[in-house]
């Protein structure tokens, strides 16, 4: 077990060190400039650029810049945004990128842990019925609710949601996030729209993977001989069926976790959620090189953290895996 956790703590750390150089590079082939951003193509004077090339470190070559970062990240300097949140300019003081991620990563976080709560509940009770209802009109209902899932973008979905539900009922608000600090039924508002337009593709997906894990588990020799020592259904469901059959399926949420990262960019900026999404986005427009750095840090960290959990979740699971 610790020769385990320790090899893949070192995975971890060497896919985390990849993502950094890979990140750095392509931040920089980005057309565009700081300067031009900052100061405009014509607005500022060539003292006052290189000025700003100094401030950020951005006078040295890309392996002393790429060191000299990697170097504060380690003491926990993770640099200063150029603008920041607040779009501030370069007179305005400088904005520390791991305040900036802190201050956005709640709503993101919650909304993509709501829509991957919801998935793996909705897709493991309707995989684990269409298996048992096999050829019946539940099973037919539930194989093409899956399949329309996965085949609608999320943003569409989203688009619809706010036509369809939100302009007809006030429960619903259109934009916006409410923190937990205000309550949770507001809370719950504002997700429920989103947390279903980024959820519904994935719902899909593990519907039909769970229904094909469950009819596989179904007809093994183990089950028989459950059921012919006369166990306890819920027993033989939990124990013998489910926990073997959700292998498959936590793998591929797991794995399927940066993609509804990834997805949440498009959703905050449709429902006009305030989270790292929208963040990333004002980051790369505005060539904000240090703030893009460590969101894609973050959430590189975020999703290797989802795979070792994963991983650990096996032992649980199947005590197969044990041995």
């Amino acid at each position: 077990m610790l020769r385990f956790l320790i090899s893949r703590v070192f995975g971890a750390v060497l896919a985390l060190l990849l993502l950094t150089l890979v990140t750095f590079i392509m931040v920089r082939l980005v057309p565009g400039s700081i300067e031009d951003v900052v100061f405009g193509l014509d607005g500022s004077s060539d003292a006052a650029r290189q000025a700003l090339r100094e401030r950020y470190n951005l006078d040295q070559p890309l392996a002393v810049q790429y060191v000299t970062w990697l170097g504060n990240l380690l003491q926990g300097d993770w640099g200063d945004s150029i603008r920041g949140p607040a779009a501030r300019t370069v007179g305005a003081g400088r904005v520390g990128v791991r305040g900036a991620l802190m201050e956005k990563i709640q709503p993101t976080l919650e909304l993509a842990l709501l829509s991957m709560l919801l998935s793996l509940v909705v897709a493991i009770l309707l995989g684990t019925l269409a298996a048992l209802k096999r050829g019946t009109w539940i099973d037919q209902s539930s194989t093409t609710l899956a399949l329309i899932g996965t085949s609608t973008p999320d943003f569409v979905l989203g688009l619809l949601l706010i036509l369809g539900i939100a302009r007809s009922s006030s429960f619903f608000p259109i934009f916006g996030y409410a923190p937990l600090s205000e309550g949770f039924v507001e809370w719950l508002r504002h997700l429920i729209l989103p947390t279903l337009a980024l959820s519904f593709a994935l719902m899909g997906l593990l519907t039909r993977l769970t229904r094909r894990a469950v009819s596989d588990t179904l007809q093994h020799d183990w089950v028989r001989t459950a059921r012919g020592k006369g166990l306890p259904r819920h027993v033989i469901w939990w124990h013998h069926i489910i926990r073997p059959s959700l292998i498959p399926v936590v793998t591929t949420a797991g794995l399927q976790f940066v993609a509804v990262l990834g997805g949440i960019v498009v959703i905050e900026t449709v429902f006009s959620i305030p989270g790292l999404g929208r963040l990333i986005l004002d980051a790369i427009r505005n060539r904000d090189y240090a703030l893009i750095q460590g969101a894609v840090l973050l959430i590189g960290m975020v999703a290797i953290t989802v795979s070792l959990l994963v991983d650990f979740s096996y032992r649980l699971l199947d005590p197969r895996v044990r041995t």
